[in-house]
């Protein structure tokens, strides 16, 4: 499966989502992942937060950062899925680059227009006007432009937002002996596998949401930009929210 380091959701303003991943900028990229594990993200799924991801980009000297969300998109449902219109969810992914882990940094991705003509807007990576799981609204627009596209500005931000298949390696079979309560009470997963303590060989893991996709926020860009003052950190933590916009301050 996926490493995970730390995944956790809560409710942030009326609804809201939090995935946290951790960094370790000298040695292997960490992740984090869940899907709809509380009751408010399982009623308002697009509030759901299924992944943060940050790894190398297309230089060692670049950084991308994924927040997913959204999942599970069949097929047939993704055509039609969109993202959040700017007055009902403000998505957010947030950078603490002192160890303190507090927000040093926030990207904040608003959305307008209909379905399958939406316009991204992105903000950032800025220093918050607030600290919080919900920040008010910045005002500087870094990139702007069509769903689904690939978007660049003049700082080499690059800029993707629309759907994306959704990987989901795990040893699904034993998560549910560990937390039976998400288990399946019919279909295929819900008898318990035995052995106990049988897990699948390095290598053979599956991904159970082959061909299922989710709504992904991606950002590449130069890695020299979230650190603080010129200074490389040991580490960056990074987190994801979906929250209610409010206006900047």
């Amino acid at each position: 499966m996926k490493q995970l380091v730390h995944s956790r959701k809560r409710v942030a303003g009326t609804l809201g989502a939090v995935a946290l991943v951790a960094i370790a900028l000298a040695g292997r990229t960490m992740f984090a992942s869940d899907h709809q594990d509380t009751p408010e993200v399982e009623l308002a799924p697009r509030y759901d937060i299924n992944d943060v991801y940050a790894f190398p980009g297309s230089n060692p000297n670049r950084i991308v950062l994924v927040l997913g969300t959204a999942s599970p998109l069949t097929p047939a449902q993704t055509p039609s899925a969109s993202f959040g219109h700017f007055e009902e969810e403000l998505y957010q992914l947030k950078v603490d680059n002192n160890g303190d882990a507090r927000e040093d940094l926030v990207f904040q991705f608003s959305f307008a227009g209909p379905k399958n003509n939406q316009r991204v807007v992105m903000r950032g990576p800025f220093k918050p006007n607030q600290v919080g799981t919900a920040n008010t609204l910045m005002q500087n627009v870094t990139l702007t432009g069509k769903v689904g596209t690939r978007l660049v500005n003049d700082d080499d931000i690059l800029l993707f937002a629309g759907p994306r298949e959704d990987p989901f390696f795990i040893d699904l079979e034993q998560f549910f002996r560990i937390i039976p309560d998400r288990r399946p009470s019919t279909g295929p997963l819900s008898p318990m596998p035995t052995p106990a303590s049988s897990f699948r060989a390095q290598g053979s893991a599956v991904d159970f949401l082959r061909g299922i996709n989710d709504m992904a926020i991606v950002v590449e860009l130069p890695t020299r930009m979230l650190f603080a003052d010129g200074k490389t950190p040991s580490k960056l933590g990074i987190w994801g929210t979906t929250s209610k916009p409010r206006a900047g301050q």
